[in-house]
């Protein structure tokens, strides 16, 4: 008889083992591979860990604070301005009246340190004298050419931070056309219209940051933007709304740090539910961040709460046509505050 018996599992001729033999250590096959691993001496290697890897947003959070003096409902909306800023793209924020839109510029030159601009686009009728310049007379030389202070702004040899503000404001159109090669990759002025027109060529560091209010409240303001306008501003468009309730009450005590707790909240309550009311379309504008500010303040100099609102929030809602319903709707609201 075979010393070997055909396994039928593997199909291996396995050695005939007497019961009472040691128990043999696996198959054939089993063996094999206890074997290999002990000629080669394999131990598993060790999990090591990925080393981290820095990014401009590490980098942001790591080195810079959200300031004081402005509330974001979400941190990464700062962090993220500040990476377009860093990454040359320029930023677009709209948003009601009195919400710190441009107030948010100038805290953000002022943190990456950049020559500040602003120029307000709501408040002329000739965009061409405002954005190129001017023609002067002068008695000794003629006429000149006096180039405006946006080009300044555009040269300047710091790298200038340009707020464009109420750029929705523009009631001629002839705004944005101007301002299409500067906001693209072009990077020129083009001083007139000629073929050989002088080009002012910007600073590759000169950095845009512009503001438009949007919606039915604002007289001379487009409803939106042009597509190709938006399209300069790809990625750097922030939508901001008026803060909650909570964070509206700590940026109205940073500012006016004299007010108390107790009035903070009842001023800010009050705003919320003008704003609940506004969003029910039962009144044509809201109650701004701004006027909450400015209420405090008449509470601190010694003016009762239910008198600072009735001054600067009436105001706002005029008897029109002998029509004094949305007037009455916030008269009840300021008394439904109580004393």
């Amino acid at each position: 008889m075979s010393e070997y018996e055909l396994d039928p599992e593997t199909g291996i001729d396995e050695p005939v083992r007497d019961s009472a033999d040691e128990p043999l250590e696996g198959t054939v096959m089993e063996r094999g591979f206890d074997e290999l691993d002990e000629a080669l001496d394999i131990e598993p290697e060790p999990e090591t860990e990925k080393p981290h890897v820095p990014t401009v947003m590490s980098k942001l959070k790591g080195s810079v604070d959200i300031p004081e003096e402005f509330k974001f409902a979400d941190s990464m909306t700062f962090y993220t301005m500040l990476r377009n800023i860093f990454r040359g793209k320029s930023i677009l924020v709209t948003g009601p009246s009195g919400c710190g839109k441009s107030s948010l510029g100038r805290i953000l030159a002022d943190i990456t340190n950049k020559p500040y601009y602003a120029f307000n686009f709501g408040d002329t009728m000739n965009p061409a004298a405002k954005i190129l310049g001017d023609t002067k007379y002068d008695a000794a030389v003629g006429t000149l050419f006096k180039p405006s202070r946006f080009v300044q702004a555009l040269t300047d040899e710091k790298g200038a931070f340009i707020m464009m503000d109420e750029v929705t404001r523009d009631r001629t159109g002839d705004l944005a056309n101007m301002l299409m090669p500067v906001l693209d990759g072009q990077k020129y002025l083009a001083l007139d219209e000629s073929d050989d027109a002088t080009l002012v060529q910007i600073n590759p560091k000169c950095f845009f940051y512009a503001t438009a209010n949007i919606g039915r409240e604002y007289l001379g303001a487009a409803h939106d933007l042009d597509r190709a306008w938006k399209d300069r501003f790809t990625g750097g468009i922030y939508e901001l709304e008026y803060l909650p309730q909570k964070k509206e009450m700590e940026l109205i005590q940073t500012r006016v740090p004299q007010v108390d707790k107790t009035n903070a909240f009842r001023i800010t309550d009050f705003a919320k539910r003008v704003r609940d009311l506004y969003k029910a379309e039962e009144l044509n504008t809201s109650v701004s961040t701004r006027m909450c500010l400015s209420a405090a303040e008449y509470v601190i100099d010694g003016i009762p709460l239910i008198d600072a609102l009735k001054q600067v929030c009436l105001p706002f809602y005029p008897v029109t046509a002998g029509d004094d319903t949305e007037r009455v709707k916030i008269m009840q609201t300021i008394q439904s505050m109580g004393d």
